[in-house]
């Protein structure tokens, strides 16, 4: 009969080894990582665990949720002590660089642990965009935004279409920006080679300065894409190859595109785990050392 201590050995080897694939996905993707968290104390210990999962859209366009933490979080729950165990996770697996949102339920806590996290992340360089890291899980809030949602419907709904034209445009400004960005730092490294300024140097100033006199003028992706037709309704019209075969045709919002797609607008996914959790963490089971229970849900996962 195998024995309590080889069970544990071999889930937690299984763990390991899970865990270290999972890394190493998460190290190759070229878009941004998404993410949901949430509390539960179990009721036959009246202990306290987080769970962190992980969203994003891997190179084959496939959207990908993985339960990457199960941690353990001694009382009192405070937002510094919610803070620290994301930002924990979050420099153990390497994607503090990679963050886009993170989704979480609507609470004073929680709106405190969002102000502490982005304090840690100076100046917000490595963030998506400062301004759209908090989601509020839509589970917490529906009745809020159908409640403004009639308000704005009777008062300035163009006003607000308007709005949200003019934060597309500007999201994609940001990305060209970053591209140009790469491109231009390649080019500077390229002429340094060359001994600093050649004898076209003054052309180049030329037909940048020229570039960008007629860039108020040109059509932007996000114009183009606007202007298609809309396509016919679909019950089995799939978004994510949509936009996986047309990224020559839009290869700046195709980026916008695998990031903000993997955007959970719920913590449903996290919350799910804990319902796959009472089976594992019952009366008979209440002695799991937290590391054993981390390993079985995420190995799962």
């Amino acid at each position: 009969m195998v024995s309590r201590n080889t069970i544990k050995k071999d889930i937690l080897k299984i763990y390991d080894v899970e865990k270290v694939k999972t890394m190493a996905v998460m190290e190759r993707i070229q878009s941004r990582a998404a993410m949901t968290t949430d509390m539960w104390t179990s009721s036959n210990q009246k202990r306290g665990f987080m769970v962190v999962t992980t969203h994003f859209i891997d190179d084959s366009w496939k959207l990908q949720s993985r339960i990457i933490r199960f941690i353990y979080v001694p009382c009192p729950h405070t937002a510094e002590v919610l803070c620290d165990a994301l930002m924990d996770t979050f420099l153990e697996w390497n994607i503090d660089r990679k963050l886009s949102t993170l989704t979480i339920d609507n609470c004073s806590t929680n709106d405190a642990m969002i102000s502490l996290l982005l304090k840690k992340f100076k100046n917000g360089v490595h963030l998506w965009t400062k301004n759209l890291f908090h989601v509020r899980c839509v589970a917490h809030i529906l009745n809020l935004i159908v409640k403004d949602g009639l308000e704005i419907y009777e008062t300035d709904s163009w006003l607000m279409i308007e709005k949200v034209r003019t934060l597309c445009y500007d999201l994609l400004t940001e990305y060209q920006g970053k591209n140009n960005n790469s491109g231009g730092e390649s080019l500077n490294r390229a002429t340094s080679t060359l001994g600093g300024k050649d004898a076209l140097s003054n052309f180049d100033l030329f037909v940048s300065k020229r570039k960008k006199g007629k860039a108020s003028h040109v059509k932007s992706e996000l114009d183009h894409y606007l202007e298609e037709d809309v396509l016919p309704r679909n019950q089995n019209f799939d978004i994510l190859a949509w936009w996986k075969s047309n990224g020559l045709k839009y290869p700046a919002l195709q980026t916008i595109a695998k990031d903000v797609l993997s955007v959970p607008v719920s913590t449903a996914v996290s919350e799910s785990a804990f319902s796959t959790n009472g089976r594992v963490v019952s009366p008979n089971r209440s002695k799991f050392h937290p590391k054993t229970l981390e390993a079985l849900m995420c190995a799962q996962s």
